[in-house]
């Protein structure tokens, strides 16, 4: 049994234990018999002829009755051939048609919008235009909003961010040029309350960190809850924004930081001057190892040798990583259809190994094989194989997605576990003197 099998318990269940309801032949009513013209039964093509004659004038001895009873036998065939032939078109016509593929929503408002989204992303991985993270999440969400997303309000936000980060570095008498002076700054201006002078005034301001939305973290009920518009709009986010947000800080201060994925998770990691990595956890404002990464207990070995999680992801990557957030978009406000196909197919084109993309791909699958097996009657996995070669091959492909999510090394990570180890972060956090808070990152840029 294949690794992949364990995803198919539902589907395995009722694909093996209920009867086949569909290809029961229903029953006809033929017609009654005409004096001359007699319809055979369904169930005796060449019935016997009544020796009745109907014309009892004419001698049955004579050779125009021999003629007759010919003529009438070979009527009798032609008859019985024209019911076989109406009878299984009849049947054929009262058979309804399979459908493989869900039913495209393109047509419905507001897809528009994604379908320019998708090429404005797949222009900048082809190289066509300039790969600009700000750009592609504001495309993603706007398309989310029906083009309603104001670009210049997003601009200014993240603008007034960036600004906040060099006005404090200059003021606490640090040298913003320096690159690691960039990610420290924009990693505090994030995660830490700042108090800014106000240039030429005798006033000062204070900066308030993100915060933590444990609030439908993962977007079940409201998806734009993932957004970084939502977190520009409300000073609160999850590891999906937060991270974006300080790569876009980045992207417009000319720092350099790559995004990185543990399970159900996303944080930051850059470099200092001595080329050790560090990684930033923006959920709480702390500085972890990876061993605290691994030490959730759902990171194995072979997803490190995979590079699916702990691995820094080039700029390519985070791109094509936005086409996998414009996709579950796409699902939360239409469902599943060929648009998601094209989506997961872009990703893979540009990042092989993109696991949102592969678990995308394999929730697709999964949905269509039960759409055509309810479509079936939920016949048994041994009838599907026998009778319906096309339904079984939607089956190998599903447990073919399923084998290639297995290949990356992913492991679940239950909800509750995430929270538990959400949790143990914050409690180290805590213990922590508010003094000592930023010691560590601090040394970097001393």
């Amino acid at each position: 049994m294949s690794k992949g099998s364990k995803y198919l318990l539902t589907l395995a269940m009722f694909l093996t234990t209920t009867s086949n309801l569909f290809g029961q032949i229903p029953v006809v009513e033929t017609p009654k018999p005409a004096t001359i013209f007699i319809v055979p039964s369904y169930n005796n093509p060449t019935p016997q002829v009544s020796q009745v004659n109907p014309f009892p004038n004419i001698s049955n001895s004579n050779n125009q009755m021999d003629m007759y009873e010919r003529d009438k036998r070979e009527l009798q065939q032609r008859n019985a051939e024209l019911y076989k032939i109406l009878h299984g078109y009849e049947h054929v016509m009262s058979k309804p048609s399979i459908q493989y593929e869900f039913p495209s929503q393109l047509s419905a408002y507001g897809t528009g919008y994604y379908l320019e989204a998708l090429e404005k992303l797949c222009k900048m991985l082809r190289g066509d235009s300039p790969l600009n993270l700000k750009d592609a999440v504001f495309t993603v969400e706007n398309a989310y909003f029906e083009d309603q997303l104001n670009y210049s309000d997003f601009s200014k936000a993240i603008k007034y961010l960036a600004e906040t980060a060099q006005l404090k570095t200059m003021q606490d008498g640090h040298n913003w040029n320096n690159p690691i002076t960039k990610n420290v700054m924009l990693f505090r201006t994030m995660a830490d309350t700042l108090e800014i002078k106000v240039p030429q005034r005798e006033t000062s301001v204070v900066s308030y960190p993100m915060q933590y939305d444990f609030e439908d973290y993962r977007g079940d009920k409201n998806w734009t809850k993932m957004f970084v518009s939502k977190l520009l709009a409300t000073q609160k986010g999850q590891c999906h924004s937060l991270p974006l947000l300080y790569l876009i800080l980045c992207e417009e201060t000319g720092a350099e930081a790559n995004l990185a994925y543990s399970p159900s998770h996303s944080y930051i990691k850059f470099k200092d001057n001595s080329g050790n990595w560090h990684n930033l956890e923006l959920t709480n404002g702390s500085i972890v190892t990876d061993a605290h990464i691994v030490g959730s207990g759902y990171v194995t070995a072979e997803a490190i040798k995979n590079g699916t999680y702990l691995k820094p992801q080039t700029k390519e990557q985070v791109i094509a990583q936005c086409i996998t957030d414009l996709a579950m978009g796409y699902i939360d406000k239409y469902g599943y259809d060929n648009f998601v196909t094209q989506c997961v197919d872009s990703v893979l084109r540009y990042d092989p190994n993109n696991l949102s993309a592969l678990k995308i791909n394999a929730n697709h699958i999964t949905r269509r094989t039960l759409y055509v097996v309810d479509q079936l009657g939920r016949p048994r996995l041994a009838e599907i194989k026998a009778n319906y070669p096309q339904a079984y091959a939607l089956y190998e492909e599903m447990q073919q997605s399923y084998e290639r999510v297995d290949a990356t090394g992913h492991r679940d990570m239950p909800p509750e576990a995430y929270e538990a180890w959400l949790k143990s972060v914050n409690e180290e956090k805590e213990r922590r003197e508010h003094a000592e808070k930023y010691n560590k990152v601090l040394r970097l840029i001393r």
